[in-house]
Parts: structure tokens; sequence; C-alpha cells
């Protein structure tokens, strides 16, 4: 089999997206020309690569195995691109895309992106959200902030530090319709929560962590969004502390029920070299307080 990284890079989009049309996009060319070199590429294969199904293409075990071969020759190739063109951390360039939660991205994260700005000024920063569905190991991101471990044994992480969560209410609202003592009593209360087919994993929907059968009268798609709605006088929430303000005028109610979660520094393991992707890991590292 004759591979050349023209073919490899096509190789890797549709792997990555799991459809022609978007591969084509993201490469810009045709999806005549992509599917014209991804069937040269397939014919010169010992097996098939890829299989069809509902929404698009998938791996077979032979494409599995191929793409952990060309993603190390990517690593390589940016790996020297860095090297040969940045010279050294004060000249890091290029663009580096970080998904993370959206309390932690506009309040942990962005205040301090001009730290990284003063010390790589020719840097280049995406940060997006992390939709259902959204995979580190697909290159939708370089480097992924998660609530939890991640199980995909190509991906590395690291612990960014735990937070904690509590159960609040606003004082208008204790006012008026008075303080839950007990977990049971919440039923008696208007509740905020997510809106679940939102949600990056349900794992994160934490309302359901303190009483199971929370239900939302009012669902906000965002942990900030919640922190609003609750200070406004709305209901009772489950809030992220690091979230509040001392000015919020927040309470919090039944004080025994204390969550605790953890952010995790996840990236592919093939990118930790790239100069780039490393440089905006070290920053990542610094944000470990989250209060």
């Amino acid at each position: 089999m004759r591979l050349n990284w023209e073919e490899a890079r096509y190789f890797l989009a549709v792997a990555r997206t799991g459809q022609l049309k978007k591969a084509a996009e993201h490469l810009g060319v045709s999806t005549i020309t992509l599917s014209r070199h991804l069937a040269h590429l397939q014919g010169q294969a010992s097996a098939p690569l890829f299989h069809r199904h509902p929404k698009g293409l998938r791996l077979t075990d032979e494409g599995s195995r191929l793409l952990l071969h060309v993603e190390r020759i990517e690593a390589e190739f940016e790996e020297a691109r860095d090297a040969l063109f940045a010279g050294g951390t004060q000249g890091v360039s290029g663009t580096v895309r970080i998904a993370a939660p959206e309390g932690f991205a506009l309040t942990i994260l962005v205040p301090k992106l001009t730290h990284l700005q003063a010390r790589s000024p020719d840097l280049r920063v995406e940060i997006v959200p992390q939709i259902p569905g959204f995979s580190l190991s697909r290159r939708e991101a370089d480097i992924a902030v998660m609530v939890g471990r991640p199980t995909d044994r190509h991906l590395l992480c690291e612990s960014l530090g735990r937070y904690q969560l509590g159960v609040y209410a606003s004082e208008d609202y204790l006012a008026r319709y008075g303080e839950p003592h007990t977990v049971d009593a919440l039923m008696d209360h208007v509740l905020i929560g997510y809106v679940d087919d939102l949600l990056y994993s349900q794992s994160l929907n934490l309302a359901t962590s303190v009483w199971p059968n929370w239900q939302s009268q009012f669902s906000v798609y965002s942990p900030i969004g919640q922190v609003h709605a609750v200070r406004s006088g709305l209901g009772i929430g489950v809030l992220h502390e690091f979230l509040i303000r001392p000015d919020d005028g927040l309470v919090r109610v039944l004080p025994e029920i204390r969550l605790e979660r953890e952010f995790y520094l996840v990236t592919h393991q093939n990118l930790q070299r790239i100069p780039r992707v490393r440089e905006v890991m070290r920053f990542l590292r610094t944000l470990t307080h989250f209060s």
C-alpha cells in the first residue's frame, strides 16, 4: 500500500467527521475530489477502511489502526513545523481550539487569557462548547476541559482541581415562599435545572444528584444562566459556587448537601509534543482556583 500525505489528510478528515460533505468543506475541496482520493486509497488497502451507516461513514478495525499511524505522522509533522518556524516559546504561533464548559470558559479561562497573550502574542485561541456528541478523539478540539475523567485510552488527562456546588435560593424567594428544610420539601418549591437534551453528558445533571425526583419548572441551558435565574428570585437551583459573587444575595439552603466535582485537562496523546498545544496546556495548568 502506497500512502502519500495528501491522501492521508483526506483520510483523516473523513475519519474525524464521519461525513464526506463535512470533510470536503473542512479540506476546501469538492466531494467529488475527496471521493476520488478516498476510493484510490481504499483500492490499495488490504481490507475496508470504512463502512456505511445511516449517518455517514464509520471506521472499520483496519481503518482505526491506520488512523493511529496517520495521527502520529500528523503530530510529527506539526511538531516539526512549529519547531522550524516558531523559534521557542516566545514565538509559538498557530491556532489552538479549547473545548470547555461555559462556566469555566467565561469565568475562569477568558479573564486570564491576557496572560497567555502576553507570553505568546502570535497564538490564536478558539474556545468552543462541548455539545452533545462532542469528541476530542475526532479532533473537534485540540484540548478539552472536562468534568470527570474520560475513558478513551488514547486521551491524556490530568486533574485541574475540584470545585463545589450547593443548593441556593435568593433572599427574595425565601421571603416569599419560605425555606425547605428537607430534600423532600423541594417538591413544594419552584426548581431550576438544565435542559436535559442539551447536556454533553447526563452525568452533568447535578440537580438529580441532590434529589432523584427533581423536576425543573424552569430549565436553563447553562450554569451561568441558572445563577442569574436563582438570583432573580425565580426558584431554587444547584449552583457552582465559583460562579457566585458575594453581592449576588444568594442563600445556601439544605447546607448539609454539598457536591464536589473535578475538572480534567485533556488532550490527544499525539498532540502533547506540539509546541503551541504544549504552551496552552502549560497556561491552563495555572487555572486551578475555583473559588
